[in-house]
């Protein structure tokens, strides 16, 4: 065993007496194991909850989707889902029509978004695991039904049981009207039963009402116009080659973007959210390290006669300056590792058994979701932490005693 190290060990895992120094040592750990757990713990709960937007995104958009540049709709003649559907990595692909329309229930009224969508928007979306009243369903036998948010539903004062007799009306811009005069020669009305509400985010529960495709032709007078073509990929596809590969065969008129581009400013927000956070705690891990400094300075202190009778023997500064630094190291290795084991041991028995539950939320417990890179970051932090804390005293004292 190497003789810095041994003595090191020593003198931290000393069988005497507890002292002052021997405490202050302790306590250094556990002040270095506490703050990482506590940054795994944190960084752990931003990557939950960025997974849960993102499945929860999921449900809604997909995960590319294919938009005109110039107008606000496009004809299938100019672009044919069909031709997607055979580029390597895309899954699926449906078209969909979205316009802002005019929603009506008894006196109460308001605009909202129409999503027109295939009858497999359902099964591919996954929408009906996030309907909370009704069912997720488009047509009862031939008979167009509409699927809403739960703030439109709240905002419209919408009753469920009373769509057979009082459906939603909904009326749409006749396209070359003007809206001046004779606001009801301007609008092209319908009503539709509503069947089921859902509940993802408010982004989408305070806006969105979902029905067929045809339904929504015809309400908006589109005559084989679309406004998206939304792709699902295979899971083991890589999204950026499918999304490069997509963009070449649509061409500039076109533009592809992923469910990230279209949320890029809510996914954002969070990494800023997360980092920012990092940052503190690594501010809070700095302060913790004057722990570990307090403590090799009353070590160093404590053991000049030590440091003069290794000088005497022949053990150069550098040696015994190795001595020290690798206390200071040992200090923070063992809180480190400590604090690395707790803090992944309490995201596993979250992820299991959801120790922290949340109440009438969108999910069961709180999430949380441990990614090696981060698992990197705070170990590299705390390592650098560590041997900052420690250079400083074992070079000012060692060399101040072992000249002595």
């Amino acid at each position: 065993m190497n003789l810095s190290f041994f003595i090191a060990k020593r003198y931290l895992f000393s069988k005497k007496s507890l002292s002052i120094i021997t405490i202050m040592s302790m306590i250094s750990m556990l002040v270095v194991a506490a703050v990482t757990m506590a940054m795994v713990v944190i960084l752990s709960a931003f990557n939950g909850i960025e997974s849960l937007i993102d499945s929860r995104y999921s449900y809604f958009d997909s995960d590319l989707s294919v938009i005109p540049l110039t107008n606000k709709v496009f004809s299938t003649d100019s672009l044919d889902c069909l031709d997607l559907q055979d580029i390597e990595g895309v899954k699926h692909c449906a078209l969909s029509i979205e316009e802002r329309v005019f929603a009506q229930y008894d006196e109460n009224q308001r605009i909202v978004i129409l999503k027109g969508v295939e009858d497999s928007f359902i099964q591919q979306s996954g929408l009906d695991s996030m309907i909370i009243d009704g069912e997720a369903r488009l047509y009862l036998e031939d008979t167009p039904q509409a699927v809403i948010g739960i703030g439109v539903k709240y905002d419209l004062d919408l009753r469920l049981f009373e769509q057979v007799f009082n459906p939603l009306k909904l009326s749409a811009v006749i396209r070359g009207k003007e809206l001046r005069r004779n606001l009801t020669q301007a609008l092209n009305k319908r009503n539709i039963p509503v069947a089921g509400v859902f509940t993802i985010n408010i982004d989408f529960d305070s806006d969105y009402v979902i029905v067929p495709i045809g339904f929504a032709s015809k309400l908006l007078e589109f005559e084989n116009e679309y406004s998206t073509v939304d792709i699902r990929i295979e899971e083991d596809a890589d999204m950026e080659t499918v999304q490069a590969r997509l963009q070449e065969v649509v061409g500039e008129n076109y533009r592809v973007r992923s469910r990230l581009e279209k949320n890029e400013i809510i996914y954002k927000s969070n990494k800023t959210e997360k980092w920012a956070t990092f940052l503190i705690m690594a501010f809070i891990m700095l302060i913790a390290t004057f722990n570990i400094i307090a403590a090799l300075t009353l070590l160093i202190n404590e053991k000049r006669h030590d440091i003069a009778v290794l000088t005497g023997m022949g053990a150069t500064v550098k040696s015994i300056r190795r001595i020290f630094f690798l206390e200071g190291a040992l200090i923070n290795a063992i809180g480190a590792l400590v604090g690395m084991v707790l803090g992944l041991l309490f995201v596993y028995v979250q992820q299991e058994w959801g120790l922290i539950r949340l109440e009438g939320g969108l999910v069961e417990f709180y999430p949380v979701e441990m990614i090696f890179t981060d698992f990197i970051a705070i170990f590299g932090l705390v390592v650098f932490g560590g041997i900052i804390s420690s250079i400083a005293p074992v070079r000012f004292f060692t060399r101040k005693y072992a000249s002595l």
